[in-house]
């Protein structure tokens, strides 16, 4: 029976059993092979473990879902003219060297 991906990156998190320890995996399917990219961690209980890897699934999920939006909504963004902000200038100046602002007042008497 074949995995789903629970993932962006088509990997997603599982419980493994190594001896009496129940190990909590981020696993993704490789040539065939599936393959452990992370051990997080241990439990005696294997629901303990299902528990665990479900919140690391659902955090993972989440950072996922707001890379997309985020990248969409930029992209979204710049079709209608509204881009990223321009870098701020490489040289920042001084208030204490500046001269005094004398602008002419607007006001007519």
């Amino acid at each position: 029976m074949p995995y789903r991906s629970y993932t962006a990156d088509d990997s997603y998190w599982t419980v493994r059993k190594h001896g009496s320890t129940y190990w909590v995996v981020r696993i993704r399917k490789e040539k065939g092979i599936y393959r452990r990219l992370e051990w997080w961690g241990g439990y005696r209980q294997a629901g303990h473990a299902a528990g665990a890897a479900a919140q690391l699934a659902y955090r993972q999920a989440r950072e996922d879902v707001v890379k997309e939006l985020r990248g969409s909504l930029h992209d979204a963004l710049e079709r209608v003219g509204l881009g990223a902000l321009p870098k701020p200038a490489p040289l920042r100046p001084d208030p204490s060297v500046l001269p005094p602002d004398e602008e002419p007042d607007d006001t007519e008497e």
